[in-house]
């Protein structure tokens, strides 16, 4: 053998020795990544969807591993993640996740679009934290509204006469959240429901109330203690879940930690009820009703944030008893649900599901790419196909409206988590409907920031819908919460509720853009 040969040979043993070693350690490689996704799996797994990596930036997550260990400790009530798991997980995060999250992109404004007149038609405050306004009837001349306000721990009723809007102040509650106006006990006036979340934070605190108004002959209403003693409520409908010829209450029952319910409350006359549980489980953000399965039976349809990020569907099989039927799940606990409606979307005769992903008030408190609005197609026999609208940073809520007058509903969305700083975020858009169901994005106004809740009604009388939206100020109620000294606050009086006027909306299109 010469020499050639002989490094050849030498050189050719030491490659299948360094493959034989490197093969080895990739395999002992794999096998540790194995054993470590399968404790993400396993604990992860426990509560919840495991979330991929790619919902938050690295640098969140040890944090976010900490904290959810945490929980889980709290709802076992024993340690239920071991150390050595704990410290895999965070690894396992912290080496997969991306540095940043992608970034939505800028819709460019129309250069055709007129400049939108944001008129303030109510009292101001440094707070604003207007959780819900709500279009109703209490046999009053001129548009009127319901306020819930958590700055001012109250509901008021905001009138518009002889051109001028007035605000008077119904009832102080605290954190009131949704208002329902109805002959509750069928005197032939109007009385008014409200729950209340008694805190804003999630907690396990029994802070909830539903509150009665009952309207007398004088066109005055008194409070009437429905319920207290649960967690905190984020919606009530009145509604006949009996079919006894009265109205009953169906309750969404956010709560937090291991408190949560949805429920109703059955009217047995006199004033009095029995609570009657349907399911217990945090985040339940609304009980939508609506009859699912066309049998005469109305039944309810909740939208459940927290961990549970789903569709849920409460089937009324009678006597009290509901079928749980899950409609729809989010792709990962992150998602963030934070609004639904029911709305018959593609003009068919029956009940779609328009709903919104927005929330980042928890671990990672940046908007997400993945927010946005969204519509459940109602395909009959409990069935529902999704459609994506499109991806809007902070998507509190989604009403859809005949925003153009031709014939189709299309769907404006509010933001209340966005990236504020950059003038060209917007707190509301439109989706203009093409008649298919296929939605261009138009923007209508980045002031004021932060809309949670709004109505389309036509304010003017002009035959047009316009926009009246409140404000909820979620970095000030931040900055407030974080502990910032009072005298660093913007104790400025800001917008509460504003008018747009539709009238400026309509304007010639003559090129879209749209984000999908």
């Amino acid at each position: 053998m010469n020499k050639t040969n002989l490094l050849l040979g030498v050189f050719c043993l030491m490659l299948i020795v360094w493959s034989g070693q490197n093969f080895a350690q990739t395999t002992k490689d794999n096998a540790q990544l194995n054993t470590i996704i399968s404790k993400v799996n396993q604990y992860c797994g426990a509560c919840h969807k495991v979330p991929p990596p790619d919902v938050m930036p690295k640098a969140f997550w040890p944090r976010a591993v900490d904290a959810m260990a945490g929980i889980a400790q709290q709802r076992f009530g024993t340690k239920f993640i071991p150390d050595d798991a704990i410290k895999d997980i965070k690894a396992y995060y912290y080496g997969s996740a991306p540095e940043k999250l992608p970034v939505l992109p800028v819709f460019p404004p129309n250069p055709h679009q007129q400049e939108i007149a944001v008129n303030s038609i109510a009292n101001k405050s440094s707070t604003p934290l207007v959780v819900n306004i709500n279009q109703v009837d209490l046999g009053l001349n001129g548009a009127h509204f319901l306020i819930a306000d958590a700055q001012n721990d109250q509901v008021s009723l905001l009138r518009q006469q002889d051109q001028q809007w007035q605000e008077q102040i119904l009832t102080s509650i605290k954190v009131p959240s949704h208002t329902e106006v109805v002959d509750y006990d069928q005197d032939g006036d109007n009385d008014i429901i409200i729950a209340a979340l008694g805190l804003i934070p999630p907690s396990s605190a029994l802070a909830g109330k539903i509150v009665l108004l009952r309207q007398n002959e004088s066109g005055q209403f008194a409070p009437e203690l429905l319920l207290d003693d649960v967690g905190r409520i984020t919606d009530a409908r009145p509604v006949d879940l009996d079919n006894d010829g009265d109205l009953d209450l169906a309750v969404a029952v956010f709560g937090g930690g291991n408190i949560g319910e949805v429920s109703w409350l059955e009217n047995i006359g006199n004033g009095k009820h029995v609570k009657h549980d349907i399911i217990s489980a945090s985040g339940a953000l609304n009980v939508s009703i609506v009859d699912l399965n066309n049998d005469g039976n109305m039944d309810i349809v909740s939208l459940f944030a927290q961990e549970y990020e789903m569709v849920l569907g409460l089937v009324n099989k009678g006597q009290g008893k509901f079928e749980q039927v899950a409609l729809a799940e989010a792709p990962h606990p992150m998602f963030g649900f934070t609004g639904m409606k029911v709305v018959d979307l593609d003009g068919d005769n029956d009940s779609d599901l328009l709903f919104t992903n927005g929330d980042a008030n928890d671990l990672h408190m940046d908007a997400k790419p993945y927010h946005g609005v969204q519509w459940l197609e109602n395909k009959g026999k409990l069935e529902f196909h999704y459609h994506e609208i499109g991806r809007f940073y902070g998507a509190a809520s989604a009403v859809a409206g005949d925003l153009d007058n031709d014939g189709d509903l299309d769907v404006v969305a509010g933001s209340w988590n966005n990236f504020w700083q950059d003038p060209k975020r917007q707190s509301l858009i439109w989706y203009e409907n093409d008649g298919k169901q296929q939605f261009t994005r138009h923007n209508i106004s980045n002031q004021p920031q932060s809309i949670v809740s709004f109505e389309l009604t036509d304010v003017s009388g002009d035959g047009k819908l316009d926009i009246v939206a409140g404000v909820f100020r979620m970095d000030l109620l931040i900055a407030q919460m974080m502990g910032t000294p009072k005298d660093q606050q913007d104790q400025t009086l800001k917008t509460r509720i504003v008018l747009i006027d539709n009238q400026q909306l309509l304007f010639k299109i003559t090129t879209r853009t749209s984000i999908r």
